[in-house]
């Protein structure tokens, strides 16, 4: 299990979580390294994202979401405690994060009990866990389950409306299913849950809605009942050292979607290694800076290890690369997804820009340290 994650389980402590931009050890989103240009009045401010609203016709309403996911819902309890999960694929398989069925010395707990939606208690095997997502899939005997549908994270927008459906402190009683159920918006996407920045899961999104002890593995599902992410950990306040109002966080939708795939064809996540830190989104003043083409967009290196894989294959620091493989990067989640669905071994083709040219090489991907 990361060390930067305690098990966000009904009578356990809270996560312990830093969050930021990619690489970054601040709760709070990273500077630019760019200062500001400064405002003139003649000048011609152009938007960094598109910024036309289109209105969507098919939003449910919060209690219809409901309905609709609850079939979906479980509750998963070990010998360690009480989290979630819910059915991503109708053959029986559950995704749910990988510290609610590890043991506090780290090891995945030898008995695991889900309560379906019907109230049916059934056991559940381990398909596989990778700690370095905190995602885990498990599997009962059971088949024709309503699974719920991934969210593409680049349709998800900073402000829209999402909800977390889990079992928030192991509550009793209640009607139906004994989960609960908090609403609130996207605060922020593509934040880093991390304690180091070499070791973090990319691609998590913020929210506001209410997370808890016990909602750990359960979804946050936008209004169209789409997975934006699987609850996963808490915030704290670096002033205080207590749990921060309103900032939760879930693993990204497109990095638990790569993670599930990879774990149900093989058993587990052979990611692929690069061997780069320090490395960041390309926003469009840097991109100016550095004489690129408008609209380019890549992940940007700031530093490539002396003798990795990345610096085997030539790329060097503030190199540019826009595409890994078959994926184009234009997020730090793009390159996490790159790499889960690459692994380790494989000789993929890089595309990248250095001193305004593309350019590109082939690299051979190596396996990541140990945590």
């Amino acid at each position: 299990m990361s060390p930067f994650l305690r098990p966000l389980a009904a009578g356990f402590l809270g996560l312990t979580l830093l969050a930021g931009a990619a690489c970054s050890d601040a709760p709070s989103k990273t500077a630019s390294n760019e200062p500001p240009a400064a405002a003139t009045a003649s000048a011609s401010v152009k938007p960094t994202q598109n910024t036309t609203v289109s209105k969507p016709t098919n939003e449910l309403s919060t209690a219809d979401l409901v309905k609709v996911a609850e079939p979906s819902i479980v509750r998963i309890e070990t010998n360690s405690g009480v989290g979630t999960g819910f059915v991503v694929d109708s053959d029986g398989y559950i995704l749910t994060n990988n510290h609610v069925v590890t043991t506090n010395s780290g090891r995945l707990a030898n008995a695991i009990r889900v309560t379906m939606s019907d109230g049916s208690v059934v056991s559940a095997t381990v398909v596989g866990a990778d700690a370095r997502s905190d995602l885990a899939v498990l599997k009962v005997d059971q088949t024709g389950l309503k699974a719920l549908p991934f969210a593409d994270l680049k349709n998800v927008v900073i402000g829209q409306d999402v909800v977390a459906i889990g079992y928030a402190l192991d509550l009793g009683g209640g009607e139906g299913p004994s989960y609960s159920v908090t609403r609130g918006i996207v605060s922020q996407k593509n934040r880093a849950i991390s304690e180091t920045s070499a070791n973090s899961i990319l691609g998590a999104v913020q929210t506001d809605a209410a997370i808890n002890h016990g909602n750990s593995g359960g979804p946050l599902l936008d209004m169209f009942g789409e997975v934006v992410g699987i609850n996963t950990a808490l915030a704290p306040d670096p002033t205080t050292g207590e749990t921060a109002s309103g900032i939760g966080f879930a693993v990204g939708s497109d990095i638990a979607k790569a993670v599930f795939e990879q774990i149900k064809a093989n058993g587990k996540v052979n990611r692929g290694f690069l061997g780069i830190q320090g490395f960041e989104a390309l926003r469009p003043a840097k991109a100016k800076d550095m004489g690129l083409p408008d609209g380019t967009a890549g992940i940007v290196l700031s530093t490539v290890v002396n003798g990795s894989p990345a610096w085997n294959a030539g790329l060097r620091n503030n190199d540019v690369i826009s595409r890994l493989g078959t994926t184009d990067l234009s997020t730090e989640t793009d390159l996490a997804v790159a790499l889960v669905k690459q692994g380790a071994g494989q000789k993929v083709k890089v595309e990248y820009w250095r001193d305004g040219k593309s350019q590109t090489t082939e690299i051979t991907l190596g396996t990541p340290p140990a945590n």
